[in-house]
């Protein structure tokens, strides 16, 4: 239902016109931006990442290549702060051997990647065989070309390098061939004798000398004969993968040059404010806009159904976002608050301890009966583990600016999943898919809550009602946080493990309770048993060696709407696990790093065995584990590789925390001394250490303050007051970290990997300290004074 109000702004424009006064190189919007000259167009443009049509030949789709050698590379992923802007570059240079100075990144489209199939590459490494049989990842050796142009376009589940790096290595490689089949027939002899490097292609018998630049409008148009003889590298033949290189974002970010989906401005744009029912599936009852229509610059009220894991509700739309909300909290709005509205915290909480008492789906059933070992143990070692809904609490807030008319849909906005944006955006507006333009941004925060589209969904149904106007919708930080969320599950987790004399396992029963993961991305029942896979992860294959295991779990299906979130489920069952194995410990009298380290050795099964105790022992090493400290500072040690059932790559990281606590409970993260998996290579290392650096202050957030609690059916924190993150002044002084080279894999990703291992190991710092066993998070709620 939309209201209108009449409504002159101070210029009107009709498509036409908004067109021609927008149309920049290509069809790419210029929002009130410098534009260089033509000569000096390298993307992005002050700071516009967005991708254009090619105004320098194209090799591919992946890059073009300029007069002046410039090489602009296409990303398909999502700049978010992860450095793939850098890294999914860098596969491709590494394989165009052209100078990485002159190297530039936009953003892939998806619209071209909804509309164009990808080409039939046969990917080959040297020595033949298959590249993704020898590490367990990546594009299958024979890509059928049934995809689109780019392959995968969503940022998530670490994989932007995992799961792209065969096919970037071929559009550099592909390209390349070309370049030196340009070369070859302009000068009349073999490709065998020509060599590239750093952009040039030389031919050492005659001398002869070419720029990549002076080839490429040859090379565009040249086709090759036998794609599938085109090689990639192995990654003992990397030269610039591998490199320490500066992220090509970060120049825009620190000047204030780089746009935002929150900057985007265009010609005669409109605002909206929006607000969903407080509780999650409510809707809209009624509304009174006649209250608030008179107020200054108000343009219209428009109804939204809720859709997704978003409540129904209503924007207003004005001349200004902050004219657009001010008017919406003033607007009498009766909700419709559906039969959740007097669900809370404690109640829900209570309903998990209940399912703890009965026997739920079994994951794990192996070596004998719990029941019998149990039976037979010198002593019985039991703990139950609680931890939070959490936000992903994103610095910028969601938005979205559309412009629909009943032949194109035009959006703006950073989001993790592009090419699924773009269907949502079609499916609200009611046309084909092939009608509707993703103008991709950089996105202030993801962390796996920056793909949901919800904001998208509402930006395109307002600018529907507004007669092909821009409209930006922008959502409140309470809005977002409250409203615009999946988060990531609570859960509890009850262990009890029967031990022998000397404090071994001699068996392990767990049982866990929490939310259904994101049905609409991962469908509950991907794992045995019909259990969702990430609210197993890591419980399902013991590093830990326990001659008899059973595991069975609940799920829980609240009102609140969950999803994936930074670390996912190995944030809940890594803080479970490595806390009763830290209780084990205790109860045998045994230090906690070498009651792990024996633990892993005697786990012959363990795929990951070397490699772990080899994490184990660097991290132990490097923070002068077991060496004296002062009075009320203590080491705790965590470790975890982010297994999970559907995929063979992992990423081992080991960390080692020192704490300090005062008496009167003020405990303060002192140092922190990471082992990190390498895998064969890193692709751009100086990118892995800035990751591991902020994985560190988001774990100490979890463990310390974060917390999601509702009341009356609603969530209670919106706002960083609330849900506090770490600041500057909370981050250790003091952080190392150590790169493990282990043979023949790549890893998994860098994205969250050492994240899970900082609340179990402060916790268990805690304790030595204080005599208090924390089993709920966050430590923030518990007294830790001492003494």
């Amino acid at each position: 239902m939309t209201v209108k109000v009449a409504f002159t702004p101070q210029a009107e424009l009709d498509r036409r016109d908004f067109l021609a006064r927008s149309i920049a190189v290509g069809g790419a919007m210029v929002l009130g931006f410098y534009l260089p000259p033509a000569g000096a167009r390298a993307a992005p443009i002050e700071g516009q990442p967005w991708y254009r049509d090619a105004e320098a030949p194209e090799l591919n789709a992946w890059l073009t290549i300029a007069p002046d050698d410039t090489v602009t590379i296409r990303v398909a992923q999502t700049e978010m702060g992860t450095g793939v802007f850098t890294s999914c570059p860098m596969m491709v240079a590494e394989e165009l051997q052209c100078d990485w100075s002159k190297v530039r990144a936009e953003y892939a489209s998806p619209h071209r990647n909804q509309v164009e199939r990808a080409p039939d590459w046969t990917l080959q490494v040297p020595g033949g065989g298959d590249p993704t049989i020898r590490d367990g990842g990546g594009e299958p050796a024979s890509s059928s070309g049934d995809k689109g142009v780019y392959r995968r376009m969503a940022t998530n589940s670490s994989g932007s390098v995992r799961e792209s790096r065969y096919y970037l290595q071929m559009a550099g490689a592909e390209a390349r061939e070309r370049l030196l089949l340009a070369a070859a027939t302009l000068w009349g002899v073999p490709t065998s004798e020509l060599a590239a490097k750093d952009s040039v292609i030389t031919h050492a018998p005659s001398g002869q000398r070419a720029t990549y630049g002076a080839l490429a409008a040859t090379a565009a148009k040249i086709a090759l004969s036998d794609p599938s003889k085109i090689r990639i590298k192995s990654p003992d033949q990397f030269a610039l993968v591998g490199t320490e290189q500066k992220n090509l974002d970060v120049p825009l970010k620190v000047s204030g040059k780089a746009i935002y989906g929150i900057d985007v401005q265009l010609p005669g744009m409109l605002y909206a404010a929006a607000a969903a029912c407080p509780v999650f599936g409510g809707r809209v009852k009624s509304y009174d806009f006649n209250a608030v229509k008179d107020r200054p610059g108000v343009h219209s009220a428009v109804k939204f159904e809720g859709k997704g894991y978003v409540s129904g509700g209503i924007a207003i739309v004005a001349d200004t976002w902050w004219r657009a909300k001010t008017a919406l909290d003033l607007m009498p709005i009766e909700w419709d608050l559906g039969h959740d509205a007097n669900r809370n915290t404690g109640e829900m909480i209570a309903a998990n301890i209940d399912l703890l008492t009965k026997a739920g789906t079994i994951v794990l059933a192996e070596g004998g009966s719990y029941t019998a070992a149990k039976a037979k143990a010198a002593k019985v070692v039991e703990a139950t583990y609680t931890v939070p809904y959490l936000a992903h609490a994103r610095m910028e807030p969601g938005n979205a600016t559309a412009i629909v008319t009943p032949d194109r849909v035009d959006v703006w906005t950073g989001d993790q999943s592009p090419d699924r944006a773009l269907l949502r955006a079609a499916e609200e507006a009611g046309v084909a898919a092939d009608k509707v333009f993703v103008h991709t941004t950089f996105l202030g925060g993801g962390y796996g809550g920056g793909g949901g589209s919800d904001q998208l969904r509402q930006a395109v149904t307002v600018a529907k009602t507004v007669n092909a106007r821009p409209v930006k919708l922008i959502w409140s930080r309470e809005e977002d946080m409250r409203l615009g969320e999946r988060y990531r599950p609570m859960g509890i987790g009850r262990f009890e493990a029967a031990v022998d004399a000397d404090g071994w396992p001699m068996a392990l029963a767990m049982r866990t309770v929490g939310d259904r993961y994101d049905s609409i991305n991962t469908p509950a029942g991907t794992y045995r048993n019909l259990v969702a896979e990430q609210a197993v992860r890591g419980l399902h294959e013991l590093p830990y060696y326990f001659p008899v295991r059973h595991y069975d779990v609940h799920t829980l299906n609240s009102h609140v709407p969950v999803g994936f979130r930074r670390a996912t489920g190995s944030s809940v069952n890594v803080f479970f696990l490595e806390s009763f194995v830290d209780e084990l410990a205790h109860a045998a009298g045994k230090d906690p790093y070498v009651y792990r380290r024996e633990l892993v050795a005697r786990n012959a099964n363990f795929r990951g065995r070397d490699d772990w105790i080899k994490a184990l022992d660097l991290a132990a090493e490097m923070s002068g584990w077991g060496t004296p400290l002062p009075e009320g500072w203590a080491r705790g040690i965590a470790i975890d590789d982010r297994r999970r059932p559907s995929r063979a790559t992992v990423a081992l990281c080991a960390e080692v925390v020192t704490v300090s606590v005062r008496r009167g409970g003020l405990l303060r993260l002192e140092r922190v001394d990471v082992v990190f998996d390498e895998g064969f290579s890193f692709i751009n290392p100086l990118s892995v250490r800035k990751q591991i650096e902020g994985q560190i202050a988001w774990g100490l957030g979890d463990a310390m303050w974060q917390e999601i609690t509702v009341k009356d059916g609603r969530v209670v924190e919106g706002n960083f007051d609330a849900f506090q993150v770490a600041r500057m002044a909370d981050y250790p002084p003091q952080v190392n970290i150590a790169f493990l080279k282990t043979d023949n894999k790549w890893i998994s990703g860098v994205g969250e990997e050492a994240i899970p291992q900082i609340a179990p190991a402060i916790a268990q710092a805690v304790f030595k300290i204080t005599g208090k066993r924390i089993r709920s998070l966050p430590l923030g709620n518990h007294d830790l004074s001492w003494g």
